[in-house]
C-alpha cells in the first residue's frame, strides 16, 4: 500500500519536500506518494485541508512558509 504525504502553505512552489522525500523513499524501497499539489491554500482552508488529507488515508504534512 502506497504511503500518502503532502506539502501544503502558500505559497508552496519553493518547496523541496516532495522531491527529497520521494529521492529518499526509491533509495531506501518505500513505497510513497509526496504531493505538492495539496496546493496553494488560503488560511481559513487550512483546517478543512488537513482533515480532508487525512480522512483520504494521508499519512503525513509538511508546512511550508504558511501563508507568507
Amino acid at each position: 500500500m502506497t504511503d500518502r504525504y503532502a506539502m501544503i502553505g502558500n505559497p508552496i512552489a519553493h518547496g523541496k519536500s516532495p522531491q527529497i522525500h520521494v529521492a529518499f523513499a526509491r533509495e531506501t524501497g518505500q513505497d510513497l506518494e509526496y504531493a505538492a499539489d495539496q496546493g496553494a491554500l488560503a488560511l481559513e482552508g487550512f483546517e478543512a485541508a488537513v482533515a480532508d488529507f487525512r480522512a483520504g488515508g494521508g499519512r503525513g504534512l509538511s508546512v511550508t512558509v504558511p501563508f507568507g
